[in-house]
């Protein structure tokens, strides 16, 4: 129990259950935590400096909805083609796929919600509860979304995007169900399962489903997972494990057999040291796991020859083969397409001249992997790419800009 002070007035201490005998009133009550009362917290000159400070944060975020505004306006002046996104997400610094919808946003607010744009540009809405407001309305028609998105900005000063996103749906769906539930059933058509690579050598795998089946699934995995006996573990982690299991059936006898991509300095392989490995889309793995995985029947081993940075100069399969082809050589330097902020794995990439065949060989000085959609980028719009031997790629776009992306490490050099 912890004793508080308090000068309050008679009816505030009455409704406490607390029978007053002045204004300054004591009584004990249950706390989550002590309370630390000084005579700092009730400076009234502190106090107005914590004021200021935080009219000075609303100022600069009213500053950043308006910076913000600008460059939904810029975006949408220079989406002038369908090859923007890619200049645009390289000055940027977005990747392609946050680049496309970045444009698309701005050029759909341009055209059919310029008065959400105004909005960011007096300071009343964020980027935030701009897309809180529009996405929903993608599959009405547009004079039912602009009426009710202009409804929604009527009442959008001081509410959240969660509230705005509620508001704008409720009026879509009372003013068209008929479209509330087609835009259910493409969502269900479209459902699906996703992986992400997380921090500290973890993974999440989403399962996307209709609202209905994925509370049940959740239901099943959270009953199994309150029966299971205390060990230890966080119920979080109970219902990991029991997802793992329902559907690996138990992934400790199941045989695992990993078809990933890993590369580890000999060193930790024989346990001389436990430098990590690195799967092939770059996420490190500890040298424990690694040799964990190693030891599963039908690993394949490759012999890489790096320089002292780390980068690939010879690549030989198991057994020591002749050097396997330059295409294989390519994709093994490279982990992704070159272009920058591109993540799309070079194994899925197109091998493609930095100077066209037949001016230019076909050698790791003059190839490098570009996905499908840089690679037609790249002849469209007249981009320049020289590679160096060290595999850096050096783009020039057609907007003047020049970016420098270097292929990672395949064995970084200790500290």
């Amino acid at each position: 129990m912890q004793r508080v002070c308090s000068t309050l007035p008679h009816k505030s201490l009455s409704q406490l259950g607390v029978k007053p005998t002045g204004h300054l009133e004591c009584f004990s009550c249950p706390i989550s935590r002590p309370l630390r009362v000084t005579k700092r917290s009730c400076d009234e000159g502190r106090v107005a400096g914590m004021n200021e400070k935080v009219a000075r944060l609303i100022e600069c975020e009213r500053r950043r909805r308006q910076l913000s505004a600008e460059v939904l306006r810029l975006t949408a002046e220079l989406c002038i083609d369908a090859d923007a996104p890619v200049d645009i997400g390289a000055a940027l610094q977005l990747s392609p796929a946050n680049a496309q919808d970045h444009c698309e946003f701005a050029t759909r607010l341009e055209s059919l919600f310029p008065n959400v744009i105004d909005a960011m540009s007096a300071g009343t809405i964020s980027e935030r509860s701009a897309h809180a407001i529009v996405d929903p309305t993608e599959f009405y028609p547009d004079d039912l979304a602009q009426r009710a998105v202009a409804k929604t900005l009527e009442a959008a000063e001081g509410r959240c995007p969660q509230q705005l996103r509620r508001s704008c749906q409720a009026r879509l769906q009372r003013a068209d169900p008929a479209v509330h539930l087609e835009r259910r059933e493409k969502a269900r058509r479209d459902r699906k399962v996703v992986l992400y690579d997380d921090e500290d050598s973890m993974a999440t795998l989403a399962c996307q489903q209709p609202a209905e089946i994925a509370r049940a699934m959740y239901a099943k995995i959270d009953r199994i997972a309150k029966q299971e006996p205390k060990d230890g573990r966080t119920i979080n982690a109970v219902r990991a494990d029991v997802m793992a299991g329902l559907i690996l059936e138990d992934p400790k006898s199941a045989g695992l057999k990993p078809l990933i991509q890993v590369t580890v300095p000999i060193t930790s392989l024989l346990g001389v040291d436990d430098r990590p490995g690195k799967m092939a889309a770059g996420q490190l793995i500890p040298a424990a796991v690694v040799r964990e995985l190693m030891s599963h029947p039908g690993t394949l081993f490759h012999r890489l020859l790096t320089d002292p940075a780390g980068h690939l100069v010879e690549y030989t399969p198991k057994l020591y083969r002749p050097k396997v082809g330059v295409d294989r050589f390519i994709r093994t330097r490279h982990q992704t397409c070159v272009m920058p902020c591109c993540s799309h794995p070079s194994r899925s990439c197109d091998i493609d001249h930095a100077t066209p065949w037949p001016l230019g060989e076909s050698t790791g000085t003059n190839l490098a992997p570009l996905d499908r959609r840089h690679h037609r980028y790249k002849h469209a719009t007249k981009a320049e790419v020289s590679i160096a031997k060290d595999g850096t790629a050096t783009l020039k776009k057609r907007w003047g800009q020049t970016y420098v992306t270097k292929p990672e490490p395949l064995d970084e050099p200790p500290f």
